[in-house]
């Protein structure tokens, strides 16, 4: 009989660095709620509402936060997925249907906050990466390796190619402004089901923006593939969970690995304008880097002393329910249909924002738990992968022992 993992069967760590990387997630995507994609790439009206106050803080951004958290967290994704399967190997059970079930929600779950809530879904790249790197486990960790080096190396190389990272669809910009700013709700969902983000479809057809999608999507796994192969590769190493033998390394790498992820990601922070080819490559460098700087100096800090990281453990716990609720609250603050204050609080006071949300989700996270094994969403999806309803609250768990 094929059973979800447990609690205890959770590594304290990797929920830590899940929450955190969650933080950075929500301050990178901020510039997107609330200046759209556009805003993502260029400075457009509003972003420097306070002056270099702004200017400053998108500096910051764009230096240790644009690429690296959500980098982080595909990590995170390859390496929980291969932690799963490897698991229910050891118990002799089938991976394959559980596996194949998840991912086939998690692309649902991705196509409805597209259609339904944000136009910046990572669910529905996620799911399709996993199908790509379902393929590849069966491999040792040294062919894990190999694979991630390869990918890394084909990513960079794309990045030299000319017009790559330069915005494709001037078309999908323009219009995106005036649907953010003054569309009803009715109108976002018609807008995000009849644009795609590379051009291809302009407003006239579904069926020809769902062909536009799914080639943006394509190139998306590309970015997300190779994290999500060294993700596997720590996981089958198994380093996270006998961390203190490799501590003393860590620390002595750490300044190595952060200087040169910052080095590589300097030009992304200066430039100015539309993405260049080579701002793309610096991110595609620099990302990586800074990610493994995060996560291991998180990683260290949690063996010294994991209680107190546990706030951000619960976010953790979470991380599916708050990335979505992020999703909610922040087009309700900023989109049309809701406060409206779209282009209005300029970049330093969306990042206040965002950390006044994220401290909101602690709290919340928190206070679930303590009555709750997982989160809402969380539940849904575990209850869809294994045919039946889960067990969600703690007293269910007591009784069944």
């Amino acid at each position: 009989m094929r059973t979800p993992l447990q609690q205890q069967d959770r590594i304290m760590s990797l929920d830590v660095i899940r929450g955190i990387a969650l933080l950075g997630i929500l301050i990178a995507n901020s510039i997107v709620f609330q200046f759209g994609m556009l805003g993502s790439m260029t400075p457009v009206s509003g972003m420097y509402a306070n002056g270099e106050l702004d200017e400053g803080t998108h500096f910051f951004i764009r230096l240790f936060v644009d690429g690296s958290f959500i980098t982080l967290f595909s990590f995170l994704f390859g390496y929980g997925m291969t932690l799963q399967r490897d698991r229910f190997k050891e118990k002799q059970q089938s991976y394959s249907p559980v596996f194949w079930r998840r991912t086939v929600l998690l692309l649902l779950f991705g196509l409805l906050h597209i259609l339904f809530i944000w136009r910046g879904d990572i669910l529905l790249t996620y799911s399709l990466t996993a199908m790509l790197l379902f393929a590849f486990m069966p491999l040792k960790k040294r062919g894990l390796l190999i694979s991630a080096l390869i990918w890394f190396g084909v990513l960079g190389l794309t990045a030299l190619i000319p017009d790559v990272g330069e915005t494709p669809a001037p078309y999908f910009y323009s219009a995106e402004q005036v649907v953010l700013s003054d569309g009803s709700y009715r109108d976002h969902i018609q807008f995000r089901a009849t644009h795609d983000l590379i051009g291809i479809s302009t407003g006239d057809s579904t069926v020809v923006f769902v062909f536009g999608e799914l080639f943006y999507q394509l190139s998306a796994v590309l970015t997300v593939m190779p994290m999500f192969l060294f993700g596997a590769f720590v996981a089958r190493s198994k380093w996270l969970e006998a961390f203190h033998l490799y501590r003393k390394k860590a620390l002595f790498l750490l300044p190595v690995i952060g200087l040169i992820g910052i080095g590589a990601k300097l030009p992304n922070a200066f430039a100015e304008g539309l993405n260049t080819q080579y701002q793309t490559l610096s991110i595609y460098i620099g990302a990586p880097f800074l990610a493994l700087f995060y996560g291991t100096c998180i990683a260290i800090l949690v063996s010294y002393g994991s209680k107190w990281f546990l706030p951000f453990a619960n976010v953790g716990r979470m991380a599916f329910s708050n990335y979505i609720l992020q999703s909610i609250l922040f087009t309700l603050i900023f989109y049309g249909y809701g406060l409206g204050l779209h282009g209005q609080l300029g970049v330093f006071y969306g990042v206040l924002l965002s950390i006044g949300v994220y401290a909101l989700q602690v709290l919340l996270s928190s206070i679930w738990l303590r009555f709750f094994q997982i989160g809402p969403l969380e539940w849904v999806w575990r209850s869809g992968t294994y045919m039946k309803w889960q067990s969600i609250t703690k007293k269910d768990t007591a009784a069944k022992k």
